[in-house]
């Protein structure tokens, strides 16, 4: 099977999922189209996605992608998880609670590369 060729950002986020499938877990990176800083980011998204995910799991990072001058094209959070398929219900469940916009996508890079509906 041929792999997708991965940009920057993803052969990173490659990395972090192989370090978390060498310690049993799962990884996923939550890309929003929402135009958040740290600290918005935080408050919105990664407080409750942590305080829900709880000890099965953790958010273990964030960021923002910039776009054209000073404006942010989107933001996303890195979520690990013990359980893939209750890790993904929480992450589901947690950022439509909290508004993240319909077109939100969870990437998954292990066993391939895969951009999974909100």
């Amino acid at each position: 099977m041929k792999r997708k060729r991965l940009d920057g950002r993803q052969a990173v986020m490659q990395d972090f999922a192989e370090a978390a499938a060498e310690r049993g877990q799962h990884f996923f990176y939550i890309r929003i189209p929402e135009s958040l800083g740290p600290v918005a980011r935080g408050e919105k998204y990664e407080d409750p996605l942590s305080e829900a995910i709880g000890k099965k799991g953790e958010v273990t990072g964030g960021g923002s992608q910039l776009g054209e001058g000073n404006s942010i094209a989107y933001c996303g959070i890195d979520v690990v998880v013990d359980d893939r398929a209750v890790g993904l219900e929480v992450i589901r469940r947690v950022m439509r609670a909290c508004g993240a916009p319909a077109d939100t996508i969870i990437e998954e890079y292990l066993p391939e590369y895969r951009e999974l509906p909100l």
